[in-house]
């Protein structure tokens, strides 16, 4: 009797000891959830064609750059904010439409789309009409294919990307998908890298 109570005691404690480890043991993370890139039409983009751009950012972006970019969403489309309209030369100030963009953390990027003529203060010119603009380092872009269709509209995506997730600075390289397009303007866009840009592959 005295031998089978000693060995109860002794599985009660084993099963105490046992609890307060797991208590003390620290909780696995939730599962990281992947880098996703956030399309944001506009009104005048239908969400149509900004579901069909999905699968092609994707493959763009991966002829450049190295990593997954295969989570791709599109949010409901939004109405341009009036403020942004600049009714002199009928196009929207890129600028305000960048500004109007939400950024949901460090692991989303976001590209506002639109079909309308966009302009910056740039090149000693008042709203200069421009294909995309983006604050380096910031994960937002805005971009139009006003100006630059198909496959020429990726690469402004691409480059636009390069921009604001790898803080890429312009380069005058015309085989370069970050040259400056005043360096090479009316020529086709490049998706490759120049040795300055070579650690974004």
């Amino acid at each position: 009797m005295r031998r089978y109570l000693f060995l109860v005691f002794l599985a009660l404690c084993c099963a105490a000891c046992t609890r307060r480890r797991s208590a003390s043991e620290p909780s696995l993370p939730a599962d990281k959830k992947p880098f996703t890139i956030y399309l944001q039409p506009y009104e005048d983009f239908p969400q149509r064609e900004a579901e069909a751009l999905r699968a092609s950012i994707t493959q763009a972006l991966g002829r450049v750059y190295r990593g997954d970019w295969s989570h791709v969403e599109v949010l409901p489309s939004r109405p341009q904010p009036p403020h942004a309209y600049y009714k002199p030369r009928q196009r929207y100030l890129a600028s305000a439409l960048l500004c109007d963009l939400t950024v949901a953390g460090p692991d989303a990027f976001v590209i506002g789309l639109t079909h309308k003529d966009i302009s910056f203060n740039i090149h000693n010119t008042k709203n200069y009409g421009i294909m995309g603009l983006t604050t380096r380092g910031h994960f937002k872009t805005i971009v139009s294919d006003y100006r630059a269709k198909g496959d020429n509209f990726l690469a402004v995506i691409v480059h636009e990307f390069g921009h604001g997730y790898y803080k890429a600075p312009h380069c005058t390289d015309s085989t370069c998908i970050m040259c400056d397009y005043q360096a090479h303007k009316g020529k086709p866009f490049v998706y490759g890298l120049c040795p300055a840009h070579q650690y974004m592959h």
